[in-house]
């Protein structure tokens, strides 16, 4: 996800964001302003210094260590909106709540974390009947949870004016206090990504063509990835414990937004292989093109992490088979910026960020309601 700060994540179904009231005074409050913007302004003028606080604003969660416990706890919060991170048209309630669930716990599973604990607030609208529709939103989240020893323990509901809104606050605890942040990479380390790229987005161009069941197997995988992502918490877990990744980062917004933010936390810069990357090349068959989809797609929520070299071929030859596997695509190079090479023998060129930002590129319009004067 996008920095730990109130800040949404993933591929989003909307470019602009409007929010609408009876009355009629609109005010502009948000010009080509991006998510990391932001987040660096509230973390400079509002983060907190702490001691219990190991890692506070700038991650994909916080890390804390409260007094008596022997391990950190690592926080994280995800908020999804109908009509800007989904259309609850295009999905049932039981894939929303796993969906809920899984940006949270991928977040977790970056920071080499388990998950253990997780509160869920929801407001919904008055056209959505609400006792069916939470019963079955979480039974889909509830399945998730108890794959990954998740344990619901508390929320919030209340009514929504402007469609369905979901926030999640998910709790990890770490293994002997290890927890691998965005910062940590250093120039060679080499770059690794687990799963395929690209499939969500191709799951979310069938959606956009109207297509909600799939007409065969790969495109009803596409749609899978799309609405019930995997979070890789076993991966993570498992990176951690065995000290092999040196940064590591979930993959929400798109590998040309979310590789610069790793190599933005370990200063450093990077460079990758268009063809290393793992694509979906079935979503050809509906138009799309899967390089441009694994490089700048977003909400494949894999993990993306780097590891040095003299450590790479124990990596690979001790990861675990049952996991999904891990691709090389590239390495941390001194300098910013992230370079890449589109397609065999071409030259180097520059990666420029294409992902998913709530704000960026967009204008957000607030509506308030007219002035009345007395009398």
């Amino acid at each position: 996800m996008p920095r730990q700060w109130a800040v949404g994540s993933g591929s989003g179904v909307l470019t602009t964001v409007h929010c609408l009231s009876p009355a009629s005074l609109c005010l502009k409050v948000m010009r080509y302003v991006d998510e990391n913007k932001i987040v660096r302004m509230l973390a400079g003028r509002f983060g907190a210094r702490n001691s219990s606080v190991i890692q506070g604003i700038g991650d994909d969660a916080a890390v804390v260590h409260p007094a008596g416990s022997r391990e950190y706890w690592v926080i994280t919060t995800d908020m999804l909106l109908e009509d800007v991170d989904f259309r609850k048209t295009w999905m049932t309630p039981a894939q929303l709540g796993h969906k809920s669930l899984a940006v949270n716990l991928s977040d977790l599973a970056a920071m080499g974390a388990e998950p253990r604990y997780f509160t869920v607030a929801i407001a919904l609208p008055e056209d959505i009947e609400p006792k069916e529709w939470i019963l079955r939103f979480y039974r889909g989240l509830s399945a998730l949870a108890r794959r990954h020893n998740a344990v619901l323990i508390g929320g919030d509901l209340s009514r929504s004016p402007l469609g369905v809104q979901i926030s999640i606050t998910a709790l990890g605890e770490t293994f002997d206090r290890r927890v691998i942040r965005r910062a940590g990479g250093r120039p060679g380390d080499l770059l690794y990504v687990t799963g395929t790229l690209g499939k969500a987005a191709a799951g979310l161009a069938l959606l956009q063509q109207g297509s909600t069941k799939g007409r065969n197997s790969r495109e009803q995988s596409a749609l899978r990835s799309h609405r019930t992502p995997e979070p890789r918490c076993e991966v993570g877990a498992w990176l951690a414990r065995h000290r092999f990744a040196s940064c590591m980062v979930d993959l929400s917004d798109g590998l040309s937004m979310d590789l610069p933010r790793l190599c933005e936390a370990s200063g450093t810069g990077a460079e990758i292989s268009g063809p290393l990357l793992p694509l979906f090349p079935a979503s050809r068959a509906w138009g799309c093109d899967p390089l441009r989809h694994a490089v700048h797609g977003g909400e494949d929520f894999e993990l993306l992490f780097a590891v040095p070299v003299r450590r790479a071929a124990l990596l690979e030859a001790s990861y675990p088979a049952r996991y999904p596997r891990i691709t090389r695509i590239g390495r941390l190079r001194r300098g910013s910026g992230v370079n890449w090479t589109p397609h065999p023998g071409a030259r180097m060129e520059r990666l420029d960020p294409s992902g998913f930002d709530h704000f960026r590129r967009q204008v957000v319009t607030a509506t308030f309601p007219a002035l009345r004067h007395p009398g």
